[in-house]
């Protein structure tokens, strides 16, 4: 029998490594955020950080760790999770890390990063991390898929595939436990009794995988008539759907509907299965194993089967004239089995085979095993395979075809399927002559990016790593001119994509890492013969033409190089001319500038003697000073009035004061009728007084405006 390994996913900036065995150590699932990787022990389940860039070191010849992976520091869950942990998932903020297996889901909160290489907690060795563990999916449900929903505004939201054909959506915000938000069927639970023969289960009808298409507008037609900035002011975040692929065992497609996030309390809408055209009698494969959504406009949709084929469609709107009437809903609380009748199918458009091991001739019976698929976040217009028997990589040129498709203004543009996808056999784990019930998964896989590196964790405990250098991938070149040459045709194509061109080959050579298990001597001649025979035919042969076309290259670099040079030296002489003569027109242009200020000032002068020699005053001016002239009588007036009443002010100042000094000899009693008058005569002298003060100072302020404005 062979054992079970787990199963991993791939995130953006994640690098992902599940489980492997060192020897003499226990490694669980291995996951990087970022610049970060996660080991966990079986024992403790603790993970274990540390700095991709130490991968390149290299293990020991035992499969032991590298030196830059054996001091790390560990992450502790508070709580450890009793189930078997076969998944690590790390969503995109790198701030929670699920780890999930058939029987539960463990999530685990991150700690924050500080200091020297952004280290977790500034370099602790040991952290320990709050961690919830729910697991309430009953005794007989098993959990098929776990993934991040891209479409979580604050990066929280799980959504969870179980063998009963149900979705789970859950919300986990840092610092609370998980909740869960909905819960819906794609599909008839599977039977618990063992009477039921035969079970739906085994006749493919499963739910076995699940992915997020490109997001839409829920209701598009209401956007028909707007333009993109009018919409993007609209638009509001309810009104954007993540659709959900998912893949039963059997082959068929079906799909989930509807915003999952709305706080709404309704379920999304299950549509299905897709038609798929051409229609084929085995509806394209009865062993599905896993599918991947490239997200493009319109999606391209990759379904993989456990015989190595992998199947590429586009998810167009399919054109029906079925009446609405003939379209039923599935509910899963009533009698009748029946979904939705979709508006979308799946056009399949070529179909690739993976060579699953080495060796293998025609007549041989071939290995199957399960596929996964993985996604380049850097590179949309590639994705990887692992498997039991390696690695592949596949470069699909439909996307950049769509792409653009999307752009092209006039219409005329048609995507051409004369343009194959490339398959790439990167690393080999097996041969025929493995035995068939040797496991020789491949552990672990991830992607670092700029420049890309492949990083893999073997069945026998190795690491390596790979720079992928996709020699399929032809970048667009725009120019900003065109090149318009009478004589000849300028050839526009760069010479290194001249030379990718030259370095294709139909046939790649995987790295071989077959494991510990001896070979006998036919087995080890019949791989070096297949090896040395692809080496001659499809390397050997077009390094050497290469060699020759860069020779050539190299031969008439080195003739422009000379006739540049002679160029160079004529532009310098040029260039010493123009030195010259700019440095003289600079002297003409300083003596130009003199002479023009002088003019300038000589200018302002005679314009200043112009203003000065004019007539004194106008007859307005002459009037306006005569009314100045009465304004300086009255104000003279003024003072003296006002000298008087202060003059007046000091004798009464002097009189109370008398008044005061005569109270003390004796008390002096006025009537009634005397003290009022008193009042009043003071309130009436200080009311003049004030007026005086008030009359003074607007005449002065007249006094003032009138001279400003003669002046």
């Amino acid at each position: 029998m062979s054992q079970r390994f787990p199963r991993y996913t791939i995130s953006p900036r994640v690098l992902i490594l599940p489980a492997g065995r060192y020897p003499g150590q226990d490694i669980m699932p291995l996951k990087a955020a970022n610049n970060a990787d996660y080991m966990g022990k079986n024992a403790s389940i603790a993970f274990l950080i540390r700095n991709p860039r130490g991968w390149g070191d290299g293990g020991g010849d035992d499969g032991s760790l590298p030196p830059a992976c054996r001091s790390t520091a560990s992450l502790q869950p508070t709580d450890p999770p009793i189930f078997e942990i076969t998944n690590v998932l790390i969503n995109e903020t790198a701030t929670q890390l699920a780890l999930w297996g058939k029987l539960g889901i463990a999530l685990m909160e991150l700690p924050k990063r500080w200091g020297k290489d952004a280290v977790y907690e500034g370099g602790k060795k040991e952290i320990l991390c709050t961690n919830h563990n729910f697991g309430d999916f009953g005794a007989t449900t098993e959990i098929q898929r776990v993934r991040w929903h891209p479409g979580s505004t604050n990066d929280s939201h799980l959504l969870v595939l179980t063998s009963e054909n149900s979705f789970r959506l859950y919300e986990c915000e840092l610092g609370d436990a998980p909740s869960l938000v909905k819960c819906w069927k794609v599909g008839r639970a599977p039977s618990s009794s063992p009477s039921k023969i035969p079970d739906f289960t085994s006749l493919g009808e499963t739910a076995v995988d699940f992915d997020f298409a490109t997001p839409t507008l829920k209701k598009p037609e209401i956007f028909t008539d707007k333009s993109i900035n009018e919409i993007k002011e609209t638009i509001d975040w309810n009104q954007i759907e993540w659709p959900i692929l998912v893949l039963r065992g059997n082959g068929e497609v079906l799909i989930v509907r509807g915003n999952v996030l709305s706080e709404n309390y309704e379920n999304p809408v299950v549509l299905g299965s897709l038609s798929m055209y051409p229609s084929t009698d085995d509806n394209y494969g009865i062993d599905s194993c896993s599918i991947m959504c490239l997200q493009t406009t319109p999606p391209i949709v990759v379904i993989a089967m456990c015989t190595g084929k992998i199947y590429h469609a586009i998810l167009l709107r399919e054109i029906s004239n079925d009446d609405d009437d003939d379209r039923k809903t599935w509910s899963q609380y009533g009698s009748n089995y029946s979904l939705h009748t979709p508006d979308d199918a799946l056009y399949v458009y070529e179909c690739v085979e993976l060579e699953l091991g080495l060796l293998f001739t025609d007549d041989d019976k071939k290995y199957n095993c399960p596929i996964h698929l993985h996604c380049d976040k850097g590179n949309k217009s590639r994705y990887f395979c692992s498997h039991n028997a390696g690695i592949h990589m596949v470069s699909v040129p439909m996307v950049s075809q769509l792409e653009e498709f999307v752009n092209d203004n006039t219409g005329n543009y048609l995507p051409s399927l004369l343009n194959q996808s490339i398959l790439q056999y990167l690393f080999s784990t097996r041969t025929k002559h493995t035995n068939v019930d040797e496991a020789t998964p491949i552990l672990g896989f991830g992607l670092l990016q700029e420049p890309c590196v492949l990083i893999a964790l073997l069945h026998t405990g190795v690491v390596i790593d790979l720079s992928v250098i996709d020699l399929y991938y032809l970048p667009k070149i725009e120019q900003l001119e065109p090149v318009i040459n009478i004589t000849r045709k300028v050839n526009k194509e760069p010479f290194d994509t001249y030379i990718k061109k030259l370095l294709r080959r139909e046939v790649s050579q995987p790295i071989t890492k077959i494991g510990s298990r001896s070979m006998s001597l036919s087995e080890s001649l019949e791989l070096l013969y297949h090896a040395t025979n692809i080496f001659r035919t499809q390397h050997f042969v077009r390094h050497d033409k290469v060699r020759e076309e860069i020779s050539k290259k190299v031969r008439a670099l080195k003739a422009l190089k000379s006739h540049l040079l002679k160029e160079l030296d004529t532009l310098m002489e040029t260039k010493k001319e123009l030195r010259y003569t700019a440095e003289h027109l600079a002297e003409r242009y300083e003596d130009i500038n003199d002479k023009q200020k002088e003019l300038a000032r000589r200018a302002e002068e005679v314009l200043r003697l112009v203003n000065y020699k004019e007539p004194s005053m106008t007859a307005i001016e002459r009037a306006e000073a005569e009314e100045l002239k009465k304004m300086d009588m009255k104000i003279h007036d003024m003072k003296i009035r006002l000298e008087q009443l202060k003059k007046k002010s000091t004798q009464q100042i002097v009189h109370a004061n008398g008044t005061e000094s005569d109270e003390k000899r004796k008390q002096i009693v006025f009537s009634h009728s005397q003290e009022e008058a008193t009042k009043e005569n003071l309130g009436q002298m200080a009311k003049n007084i004030k007026n005086l003060v008030d009359q003074v100072k607007q005449i002065k302020a007249e006094i003032s405006l009138s001279y400003i404005s003669k002046q």
